[in-house]
């Protein structure tokens, strides 16, 4: 009996050791295995100011966007999409990784309604999403745009006629360069004197000059040419630069702010 109660600590601290152990090791298999994301919201409401109810059927999205880079097309962190029911305010909530936020950016966020492809309304300012909730995006109605002959910016061939202000010279094999903008997915595409290139295209935000539009990155395929070289180097880094567009008759000028950057003719 001494022996049995001699020996009880000994054994109490041994199945103490063996319950500290495990519980260590369950913690480190929890952290092993990666700690649960803890998600942070923005909420708040999308508005216009138009006297106007939307066809059914519309979608109204947000996004989050790291708009760091001038010169490059924003790039989305999360999203949230709806389709909404009544009048404005259409409220809504967006939720994001904190760990994705880099204090050295700079983000926004960017609200469209649209109806299939077509864009109805559009930000046109700068939001910034981490001033507190509730945040409120007014969003601009967007213009249809066409020539007098009806002939839209998009599913038009546009053949390039003047670059830099200079007739534009054909490109390899006598083929003029053009362009192609295709709404579904916003791809701009077509020849740019030596290679096919394609690339993304918006059409939203503000320009003091034309109707709103921002082309890139662009990528091309890799043929080597004996003419067009020059041309086609001149005319990609010449669709880095829009801003905007104007239509007129079956003419098409794209824009950097007040400068003509290049005239096409439709085909």
């Amino acid at each position: 009996m001494k022996m049995m109660l001699r020996g009880l600590p000994f054994l109490t601290a041994l199945v103490m050791a063996f319950g500290l152990a495990a519980c260590e090791g369950e913690q480190e298999a929890g952290m092993s295995g990666g700690a649960a994301v803890q998600m942070a919201q923005i909420e708040g409401s999308v508005v216009y100011r138009e006297r106007m109810l939307l066809p059914p059927g519309v979608e109204v999205e947000v996004q989050l966007e790291d708009v760091s880079r001038p010169d490059a097309m924003a790039t989305v962190l999360t999203s949230v999409r709806w389709t909404p029911e009544g009048s404005v305010p259409y409220p809504f909530v967006l939720e994001y990784d904190p760990a994705d936020i880099d204090p050295r950016m700079t983000y926004a966020l960017r609200a469209t309604i649209k109806e299939g492809d077509r864009l109805l309304f559009t930000t046109t300012d700068y939001i910034a999403p981490f001033t507190g909730n509730p945040v409120e995006i007014l969003v601009s109605q967007v213009p249809s745009v066409s020539h007098p002959e009806g002939t839209p910016l998009e599913g038009t061939v546009w053949i390039l006629e003047t670059l830099a202000g200079e007739p534009a010279p054909v490109g390899a094999g006598g083929k003029p360069v053009d362009i192609q903008f295709t709404p579904e997915g916003q791809v701009a595409a077509g020849f740019s004197g030596c290679n096919r290139y394609s690339g993304g295209y918006k059409r939203d935000g503000a320009a003091q000059h034309g109707s709103p539009l921002k082309l890139g990155p662009v990528a091309g395929t890799m043929m080597a040419c004996t003419d067009g070289d020059e041309l086609e180097r001149g005319y990609l880094q010449m669709l880095e630069q829009v801003t905007a567009f104007r239509l007129e008759g079956n003419t098409l000028w794209l824009l950097a702010g007040p400068e003509v950057l290049a005239t096409f003719r439709s085909s």
